[in-house]
């Protein structure tokens, strides 16, 4: 009698807490919202990211808003956006991150809106929670990356569909003018996902699944048509106005190739891209996101077959729990096993990136947690139901902790009052300090610099065009020679930067230093030092000499007319 009266009280005290949350959710909610807003600002880099992605879209906004070429390669829609920031604000490097912040903070509102009264306020909470502390969730609010602005359209996606949910049970598509714009607004954040990152897709995917399970065959329909006809629309559009190609062969390729940067290494075999889903796994999975958690710190590169499995496990469990007991969670359950299922087959298993999860990160929080609570309360755990809020707790404290320990004000201060080159290791100060050379001494149009990472040169010489060097062309010296020549440089920079970028190892990014030992071995004297700034890792500028290959090309028509 007292077994059984103890374990109602444990029982009564796990509901209790999921009661007391969901009396006071609109308080927690704005506490959060707040401390959101606040790590944010302390987290806040006010840099450009030295990987260079976000500088990449900065440049394409800035064409696409002066000359309107359309933005190729990566998603289009984030770069046009951000074009609207940067006609109205310039290259102002500090504004255009705050966009980031506002996008992301938008998304955090929404995702809430989405997930209140429909799941439990512990797993709801917890994830909004880490959401709110984690610096390498908050990271993304202060970075131009297109991540901020996809979570808010994949946010909208989820607010529109629960809705359509709720207001549609059981029966299929009814065909009324209310319906049907329901689904238009679906399908169209369905589009905007897909043409900001190429993933988007398997939102429409993960809806037409979910129709499916439910014998919603008609609304499947619907909705798979709807967005072919609207992503045919865009293509059109785009060909129409900007006579481009539609498809996007470069990022396929990189993809099937067993190397990306190395085509000659073939195409990868089924085998490959099995070990790539296990290889994936195991990094984003045990590692990136037990760092977002809290459990593993920044400097362990280490990854944990184990908690990859356990995770695995917890999620397939959900997967076939839910379907009869929580359609949201069920449909949450699609949608990542897409969507982490595309990327984990179809990454490189060397780009390695946090980022590349980041926008998954919110909804894998909360359906992992989700699923421990709903089992452990209907089978009514007394352990789980007690260990699991002390769990979240320190995991919360952890990532908070891991967070604060990177806040520096001092940087953030000296690069919000113009110091440029604060919070830069000296390979970029070098890098940096050469771009501003540039900037202010080389101001004829005529002059035209090659470099590495020539979009991060753009954002700091103030708009001024860069030629990127990213690999040797084949051929010989001459042809190296001619390369240049055709694209009109007239300088080119030689830096330091290093391949380990927060540790010092004499190992650099040698690209443009073995183009120009190719060079030098047939024209010695071809490249003038003019300028050199740094020591231990210096960044050099070379004015080419072209009268060289002019000589030696006459030479060798004076030998052939002979």
């Amino acid at each position: 009698m007292i077994q059984g009266k103890s374990q109602k009280k444990i029982l009564l005290q796990g509901i209790s807490l999921e009661g007391w949350l969901e009396k006071w959710a609109r308080a927690i909610f704005y506490v959060l919202a707040a401390g959101f807003l606040i790590f944010s600002l302390l987290y806040f880099n006010a840099r450009a990211s030295i990987a260079g992605d976000d500088s990449t879209y900065i440049t394409r906004a800035l064409n696409f808003w002066q000359t309107g070429k359309f933005p190729t390669y990566q998603g289009p829609l984030y770069p046009m956006v951000l074009s609207l920031f940067v006609g109205l604000f310039g290259m102002n490097l500090i504004v255009l991150k705050i966009s980031s912040l506002i996008f992301n903070f938008i998304a955090f509102v929404l995702f809430f809106k989405a997930y209140k009264g429909r799941v439990s306020y512990t797993s709801l909470f917890y994830a909004l929670g880490i959401l709110s502390v984690s610096n390498y969730f908050l990271f993304f609010s202060s970075q131009t990356f297109s991540e901020a602005f996809f979570m808010m359209l994949q946010a909208f996606f989820f607010v529109l569909v629960f809705k359509y949910v709720d207001k549609n049970q059981g029966a299929d598509l009814k065909y009324s003018k209310h319906e049907i714009q329901d689904v238009g607004l679906i399908v169209l954040f369905a589009g905007l996902m897909f043409i900001t990152r190429t993933i988007g897709f398997g939102a429409v995917l993960a809806l037409v699944i979910f129709f499916l399970v439910y014998g919603q065959y008609k609304r499947a329909v619907v909705v798979l048509l709807g967005f072919v006809l609207l992503v045919m629309l865009f293509v059109g559009i785009k060909s129409v106005f900007w006579d481009l190609p539609s498809n996007k062969g470069m990022q396929t390729a990189q993809l099937l190739n067993k190397n990306p940067y190395d085509s000659s290494k073939g195409k990868e075999d089924v085998a490959g891209f099995v070990q790539r889903f296990k290889d994936n796994s195991n990094l984003y999975l045990s590692k990136h996101f037990m760092r977002i958690v809290g459990f593993k710190a920044i400097s362990k590169n280490t990854i944990n077959p184990a908690i990859t499995i356990m995770l695995y496990v917890v999620f397939l469990l959900g997967f076939f729990w839910f379907p009869k007991r929580n359609k949201y969670l069920f449909f949450t359950a699609v949608y990542l096993a897409i969507m982490l299922g595309i990327t984990f087959f179809s990454l490189q298993r060397l780009w390695d990136q946090c980022r590349l999860i980041i926008p998954l990160v919110p909804f894998v929080l909360l359906f992992l947690v989700s699923v421990v609570f709903q089992v452990s309360k209907e089978k009514n755990n007394k352990i789980i139901i007690w260990i699991l809020p002390l769990f979240l707790c320190v995991s919360l404290g952890f990532s908070l902790k891991r967070g604060v320990e990177t806040i520096d004000l001092e940087t953030l201060s000296k690069n919000i009052r113009g110091d440029k080159l604060a919070g830069f290791t000296p390979d970029w100060v070098s890098y940096l300090q050469m771009v501003d050379y540039v900037e202010r001494n080389l101001g004829e149009d005529s002059i035209y610099v090659a470099c590495r990472k020539p979009n991060i040169a753009r954002i700091y010489g103030k708009g001024r065009k860069f030629y990127g060097v990213y690999r040797i062309p084949e051929g010989d010296a001459v042809e190296l020679v001619r390369h240049l020549k055709r694209n009109k440089i007239t300088h080119i920079m030689m830096a330091s930067l290093r391949k380990t970028p927060q540790q010092y190892t004499g190992e650099t990014i040698n690209t443009i230093k073995r183009y120009m030992s190719v060079v030098v071995n047939e024209y010695p004297e071809i490249f003038k030092l003019e300028k050199m700034y740094g020591d231990e890792e210096p960044c050099y500028l070379f004015k080419i000499d072209y009268s060289q290959l002019d000589n030696q090309l006459e030479l060798n028509s004076t030998v052939e007319g002979k």
